[in-house]
């Protein structure tokens, strides 16, 4: 990953995950959860300067279209019932991407495809990216 809005959407799916894991998550404001993200990233003088906004508009979307985003994840999956199993982090990059690429709707599904499988690749082995990329592909509107 080298250009900022990578590292950013990277971020949003941290913060959203660390709001999934940590019991205060929710109630933390985004910029000291993110500036907590940061502080521990490989990647954090990269950002140096950098508003963030989109990280921000990210995890905001992701939050205020949690149902809708949960929705268009199950009715894409073959067995609704599989969100249930999924690791918390596979969840916030299956989230992050659903908002951007189905809620959002500005930047080609391709592109955003590509994106967050180098998150998922960041993280992840072959079998989650390919399940992510298979889901992504075939995202089911609302």
């Amino acid at each position: 990953m080298s250009d900022i809005k990578s590292y950013q959407r990277l971020l949003a799916v941290q913060a959203l995950y660390e709001s999934s894991i940590n019991i205060r998550g929710i109630e933390l404001p985004f910029d000291e959860l993110i500036s907590h993200v940061i502080e521990n990233a490989d990647f954090k003088n990269k950002l140096e300067g950098v508003e963030l906004l989109l990280a921000k508009e990210i995890y905001n979307g992701v939050f205020s279209n949690f149902k809708k985003i949960d929705l268009i994840l199950k009715r894409s999956l073959n067995n609704e019932k599989k969100i249930h199993t999924f690791d918390k982090l596979l969840l916030s990059i299956f989230r992050c991407a659903i908002y951007e690429i189905a809620i959002k709707n500005q930047i080609s599904k391709k592109i955003l495809i590509s994106e967050y499988l180098l998150i998922s690749n960041h993280f992840f082995e072959e079998k989650e990216s390919a399940l992510l990329n298979g889901v992504l592909d075939n995202l089911k509107k609302t």
